[in-house]
């Protein structure tokens, strides 16, 4: 399903052999709380989808669990709380950073979250959009700055 969707808009793309279900396992327990579906579905098909120019339109699991992590425990003091947020691909270059939405009745948003002024604006209303809008151009690095 999701390498259908991602090459009906692009041929550039590398996909990596799936996730296995200990790995899932793994990374729910570390961030303690289950990934969402979406999430879930994507890296059961490939473990991070690399772009064009080697940007990450879905991370690998391992970069998922390791930036999550490090924002929740180390960028405390700077930042607003990212627990609600799981963060699973990121603007080449840019510093800006994309993530699902961890509250119940919204798993499904995504936010774009701005490293220099901390806002957080709504995306795509979910995974399949968030790629779509991507690849179509609708979500550009210098436009999601908000």
């Amino acid at each position: 399903m999701w390498g259908e969707l991602i090459t009906r808009h692009t041929s550039e793309v590398e996909f990596r052999a799936p996730v296995s279900d200990d790995a899932l396992t793994w990374a729910a327990g570390v961030l303690g709380s289950p990934l969402p579906d979406e999430l879930i579905s994507v890296l059961r098909e490939s473990n991070g989808i690399v772009g064009e120019y080697g940007d990450h339109l879905v991370s690998p699991i391992e970069t998922i669990v390791q930036r999550n992590v490090e924002l929740r425990s180390s960028f405390s003091d700077l930042y607003m709380s990212f627990d609600q947020l799981l963060f699973f691909s990121d603007i080449p270059g840019n510093g800006d950073l994309f993530g699902m939405v961890l509250v119940p009745g919204q798993y499904h948003q995504v936010f774009v979250w701005d490293h220099e002024t901390d806002s957080r604006n709504w995306a795509a209303s979910s995974l399949a959009d968030f790629l779509e809008r991507w690849l179509t151009g609708a979500i550009e690095a210098s436009s999601a700055d908000g």
